[in-house]
């Protein structure tokens, strides 16, 4: 596989991390429904928030980390897979003043939207959306500068700046997700539906980052064949926060050849602890999905929102254990459905959709390998395609075999 092109990398830095923003239309379709529904010009003001912010904003703010962290990334054993901002490192001030110039253009092209499409009043959303993505990533870049790049050893002690950038990851998501609700519902003038919403897609986002780093951290190890993993790992390559997480991991795969890769390793659908960050995160997801859910069926007593909350933390929980994997997810929704119908909620499908796709979600990222991880809906598809020649080709050979 060769590096990326410039050319490529600046007009779409991060093709892999659209993978995400499924989250602002999932979240504006369910305001929509929860709200009976929105007309043309919400419709069209929605849709280009959500292109501004994962084409603009989003790709300016990945460049600026790329920016930060080139020369580590310089030193990545997965360097062209990845897809970061290329090299080679002798033309680091070329490559970073190029990049530096179209972070720029696109922040231009936001506002240029802004004041072209004054008439649908986006001035007021776009700048919050530049102004939010841009705060998360200070504080983001800030905290990582300080849990990165000193260590060797593997998993690395695990530090409070490392905690924090745990914590830290989720806060982009839970932009994502509540601009796209907020475009359809008025969660501000709610408190406790806005507190709800943030706790939501915030959790899910340390669930989703934290999995992810998990994974990415496997390219620095190697089946040592005896069922272990051997990492080799220096300390410039700064990913503290991503091998602190291997703790976590499951041993590697039986029968693995020595030097061995992990490439196609599924290694958190493995028997992953419970109390791994993803899962922790995951459930608490799950129980604000549902909290959600239920503040936005119709008025909520406190009891009712307490059982909605420990129901959808509940059957998150279940849902995760290894062995119920295949099936928790169906049955925690009904299971979640008929207890709120059982207590009297106005709408129960409002309170098991939420749960149903923020869990849903997780356990389809969490099936990922290093391979699939960039593009998972693309291998997903690949594998659905051949599961269904696989019988249609066994019914055309069995013919010939009777002959």
């Amino acid at each position: 596989m060769s590096e990326r092109s410039l050319a490529s990398y600046l007009l779409l830095p991060r093709p892999g991390d659209l993978v995400k923003a499924w989250i602002f239309p999932a979240a504006f379709a369910f305001g929509a429904l929860a709200g009976g529904g929105v007309g043309g010009r919400e419709l069209l003001r929605a849709a280009i928030a959500w292109v501004a912010l994962e084409f603009l904003i989003y790709q300016a703010r990945y460049q600026w980390n790329d920016i930060r962290g080139f020369d580590a990334d310089q030193r990545h054993p997965d360097r062209v897979a990845r897809g970061r901002l290329p090299g080679p490192a002798s033309r680091r001030r070329q490559r970073v003043n190029a990049s530096g110039l179209v972070l720029l253009i696109r922040l231009a092209l936001v506002a240029l939207v802004a004041v072209v499409l004054a008439p649908l009043d986006l001035g007021a959303p776009l700048l919050a959306l530049a102004l939010a993505v841009f705060g998360v990533a200070i504080v983001y870049e800030w905290v990582r500068g300080r849990c990165a790049g000193s260590a060797e050893g593997v998993p690395p002690s695990i530090t409070p700046a490392i905690l924090a950038l745990w914590a830290v990851v989720g806060a982009g998501y839970a932009v994502r997700g509540v601009s796209g609700l907020a475009l359809a519902v008025d969660v501000f003038g709610q408190p406790w539906l806005l507190a709800a919403a943030v706790a939501t897609f915030w959790s899910f986002g340390v669930a989703f980052v934290t999995g992810r780093w998990a994974l990415e951290a496997l390219p620095f190890g190697r089946c040592d064949g005896r069922g272990g993993i051997l990492w080799r790992v220096e300390a410039g390559q700064a990913r503290e926060h991503s091998l602190a997480l291997v703790r976590w991991l499951p041993t590697a795969p039986a029968n693995g050849r020595q030097d061995e890769r992990f490439d196609d390793w599924h290694a958190l659908a493995g028997e992953v602890p419970p109390l791994a960050p993803w899962n922790l995160a995951a459930v608490l997801a799950a129980a604000a999905a549902a909290l959600t859910g239920r503040l936005l069926a119709g008025p909520a007593d406190p009891l009712e929102a307490v059982l909605a909350t420990a129901a959808g933390a509940l059957c998150a929980a279940a849902a995760l254990v290894p062995s119920w994997r295949r099936y928790g997810l169906a049955i925690g929704s009904l299971a979640l459905f008929a207890l709120m119908a059982a207590a009297g909620s106005p709408r129960p499908a409002l309170v098991a959709i939420p749960w149903l796709c923020i869990l849903g979600a997780h356990l389809f990222f969490t099936a990922q390998s290093p391979r699939t991880l960039a593009h998972p809906l693309r291998f997903a598809l690949v594998g659905a395609r051949s599961r269904l020649a696989g019988p249609r080709q066994r019914l055309a050979v069995s013919p010939a075999g009777r002959r």
